[in-house]
């Protein structure tokens, strides 16, 4: 199984937002799902007491995130400095260096640009991710549609937020549990519909979603 933070730092242009999220997405060989599960609680202890935010998860697809959370860069950077001294990390990883319980897939590095208004966070919690890619174009158009997407969505009960990086921009729904969030899906939402043919007409959705995955905090 390898590092729970990958060797690989992609590099963004800074911001004025704060939070920053590091997230790296593994998906667990054949049998593996559980004992991915105890390492993520394992590492989310110790990472934890070393000053870090921590959401773990696994989507419908049986794909399992380890996200660390900061308040701003430097945060981040100092947390990253200090992990090859930390001596509870160290050992973590010696212990792990014989298994593969996992592959890891990804590593996403990206800043928030809107926070969840009275975020719910915790075991249980399901999040809807849906990932945009400008087309022809800009960034700034697509985060200015997702800002006018939040309003809309959080009215009707969804906590959202938006993170962008790596040319891409994460529009993160989140909600209390399951059932919270099928009846969002049940449920028409005719104010958002209408906003999405404005954009369209206008011209100015000009991107593509290339990925929506549902996981539930553990």
């Amino acid at each position: 199984m390898k590092s729970i933070i990958a060797a690989v730092i992609l590099i963004f242009p800074s911001s004025a937002f704060a939070q920053v999220a590091s997230v790296n997405v593994y998906q667990p060989v054949p049998g593996g799902a559980q004992l991915t599960a105890e390492y993520f609680q394992e590492a989310k202890a110790i990472l934890q007491a070393a000053g870090a935010q921590v959401i773990i998860s696994s989507d419908l697809k049986g794909t399992f995130r380890f996200a660390t959370l900061f308040d701003n860069w430097e945060a981040y950077g100092r947390f990253a400095q200090s992990l090859p001294t930390n001596e509870s990390w160290g050992a973590f990883q010696n212990k792990i260096a014989g298994t593969r319980a996992a592959n890891q897939t990804d590593n996403l590095l990206v800043n928030q640009r809107a926070v969840a208004t009275n975020p719910v966070r915790g075991p249980g919690t399901v999040t809807q991710t849906t990932v945009w890619e400008p087309t022809t174009g800009t960034m700034a158009q697509l985060v200015e549609g997702a800002m006018g997407a939040k309003p809309i969505h959080e009215r009707a009960g969804a906590r959202v937020s938006v993170y962008t990086g790596g040319g891409r921009l994460y529009y993160r729904m989140s909600f209390e549990n399951f059932e919270a969030w099928g009846k969002s899906r049940d449920t028409p939402n005719p104010e958002f519909q209408a906003y999405i043919q404005s954009l369209l007409t206008a011209g100015s959705l000009r991107a593509i979603i290339v990925d929506q995955s549902t996981s539930t905090a553990f």
